[in-house]
């Protein structure tokens, strides 16, 4: 076996040995966020529970009648053992929990879990698109008006932006609505399919365009204004004071140099959305009708119907933790600069 041979070897077993500690080091950094995570999902489970708790009417007052005995009211309280002791209710709703039971919904008596594996994919649909769209228009707009700082152009998408910040996104819904859906009848109004044409694509894409507008409108100018602090924060650093030393035009630092350095920050911004894809679009999927959890909270919030509340809450509270775990881990794969700890 020659030298060149022996250091390939070598080589090879170094690499796979580094990535090996790497892997062990990300793992043990993920299973200690996870960890400090439980005690987090608890405390926001029993403040949500004890709100839902101290509310002045339950899900009995919304479905009883002037009609109905007190026996047959105390019955309905029994049943859905609402006459328990606080802490005993919380205890048994978090038992359930543990065993991958949401239970079900106290006015529709339907699984909570089969309600949300069909509800959260509809959300989805919704949400994805309009995110990568919107993350797209302020990546592009952003980096223009940082480039053209002061200038036209960048007062033009700073004020685009203040304008979409500024617009409800309930108004912004209610006027494609009026416009595109009533007055010129380009597209349906309410839903995701028409009655008989589920699986329809263009149905369904014609459903689908006024609520993925009013969400990417909803997204992009907030991002727009991060992309463009974001590459602001890059131009004042010295590495582009060395690249004009060097003849560097402007539009070369930003291709090369600046819309790489931006993607960081960007790739945070993904893991930090990620609870958006079960509550990111409440108000918009409730206005346009959409099948999707929004619909579903607002109305189990009307008629206090606590176990929905429960499930949603405790959901989002855990993507929003996966969230901020995701855009850590991120952060350090598109920096190899960075370590936890500060260490290399």
């Amino acid at each position: 076996m020659n030298w060149t041979v022996i250091k390939t070897l070598l080589s090879q077993s170094l690499f796979i040995f580094i990535m090996r500690k790497e892997v062990l080091r990300v793992a043990r950094y993920i299973a200690k966020r996870v960890l400090q995570a439980i005690p987090l999902l608890l405390v926001i489970s029993f403040i949500v529970f004890s709100l839902i708790h101290l509310a002045p009417y339950d899900v009995i007052d919304s479905v009883t009648t002037p009609n109905m005995s007190p026996d047959r009211v105390e019955a309905l309280r029994e049943k859905y053992g609402l006459n328990e002791p606080f802490f005993v209710q919380y205890a048994t709703w978090l038992t359930n929990i543990f065993k991958g039971d949401f239970g079900y919904s106290l006015v529709s008596q339907r699984s909570i879990a089969g309600e949300l594996a069909v509800r959260i994919p509809n959300t989805m649909k919704l949400i994805i698109p309009a995110y990568l769209t919107a993350l797209i228009l302020a990546i592009t707009l952003g980096l223009i008006a940082a480039a053209n700082k002061g200038k036209f152009f960048d007062k033009l998408i700073d004020g685009i932006a203040s304008l979409g910040i500024a617009i409800p996104t309930f108004w912004f819904a209610m006027i494609l609505i009026y416009f595109l859906g009533y007055r010129l009848n380009l597209f349906p109004i309410i839903g995701m399919n028409t009655v008989g044409k589920a699986g329809d694509f263009n149905d369904f894409l014609a459903h689908f365009i006024m609520p993925y507008l009013t969400l990417t409108v909803a997204f992009f100018p907030e991002l727009t204004r991060y992309i463009r602090s974001s590459a602001l924060q890059q131009v004042a650093e010295d590495y582009v004071t060395v690249q004009r030393a060097f003849h560097a035009t402007k539009w070369q630092i930003f291709r090369r140099h600046i819309s790489r350095n931006v993607l960081i920050p960007v790739v945070t911004q993904l893991g930090l959305a990620l609870p958006m894809l079960v509550t990111g679009a409440i108000i918009t999927e409730t206005i346009f009708g959409w099948p999707g959890v929004g619909p579903y909270l607002t109305s189990a919030t009307r008629s206090l119907d606590y176990p929905v509340i429960m499930a949603i809450m405790l959901l989002s509270a855990t993507l929003v933790i996966l969230g901020n775990l995701l855009s850590d881990v991120l952060y350090s794969v598109v920096d190899p600069r960075i370590r936890k700890g500060g260490k290399e």
